[in-house]
């Protein structure tokens, strides 16, 4: 089996078409989305469509909750406080029930865990050892039979371990594949779909085949263009057009 998790694609339908076809010819047999679908960028209803379209399976982004709670967006930033607004006047009322009905974490299969941020909220990140060492200890007392945990929500591809000793370390990402060890714990984050964040501006995903204990990441390039004229078009912040460039 093969599965494509993606995450964070926040309203870039150029990207997410982009993803979806080289996850095609991937001959995935399932997607896992870890949230975020709509926010900063101009295609909000079409992504939510497409990801029904494609029955992937979802959990719920800060964004995604920001659609219809109002004390979700009180941690946002100006920019992401406007495209949010902006968005939920462009979703249809279908799309908008069902990000209301994702849920906040998905065990997949008693294989994996799939969430946004962290276990216990979609708004918390996984970017410094104590949150990764925090988040092992959560997944040691609550799901024990599970040793693997996908997350998003930082926009950037990380690989988290911990070994039997409890040791936790950040994986540097030299090798693609990367091989998983079945007597250690991963946190792995698959970058960002529609607004990535590390220093490359093409949409980010993984593949993970779990009989052969094997992730892959890919890096996938789309019309970037298009993408920043809907932006601009849509009377968004400029500044939202311009870091899909740089990839910040």
């Amino acid at each position: 089996m093969k599965i494509a998790i993606i995450s964070d694609i926040h309203s870039n339908i150029e990207a997410l078409h982009a993803v979806l076809r080289k996850i095609d010819k991937e001959k995935v047999d399932v997607i896992v989305n870890l949230g975020d679908i709509v926010g900063y960028n101009a295609s909000p209803d079409e992504c939510v469509t497409e990801i029904r379209k494609c029955e992937a399976i979802s959990v719920s982004g800060n964004h995604d909750s920001a659609v219809h709670d109002l004390t979700a967006r009180e941690s946002f930033n100006v920019f992401a406080n406007q495209a949010i607004r902006w968005s939920h006047f462009k979703l249809s009322k279908e799309n908008k029930d069902f990000l209301k009905k994702l849920p906040l974490l998905s065990i997949v299969w008693d294989r994996f865990i799939a969430c946004h941020g962290t276990l216990k909220s979609n708004d918390s990140y996984i970017v410094k050892p104590f949150q990764a060492r925090r988040m092992f200890n959560i997944m040691r007392k609550e799901y024990q039979r599970i040793n693997i945990c996908f997350f998003g929500h930082t926009h950037r591809q990380a690989v988290w371990s911990r070994d039997v000793r409890g040791k936790v370390k950040q994986l540097k990402l030299n090798e693609n594949p990367i091989h998983l060890n079945p007597e250690e714990m991963y946190l792995i984050n698959p970058g960002s779909v529609g607004q990535p964040r590390q220093n490359d501006w093409r949409a980010s995903f993984l593949t993970f085949e779990p009989e052969e204990a094997k992730i892959t990441f890919y890096s996938v390039p789309y019309d970037l263009y298009k993408a920043q004229q809907k932006i601009l078009k849509a009377e968004l912040p400029s500044f939202l057009a311009e870091r899909l460039a740089e990839g910040v």
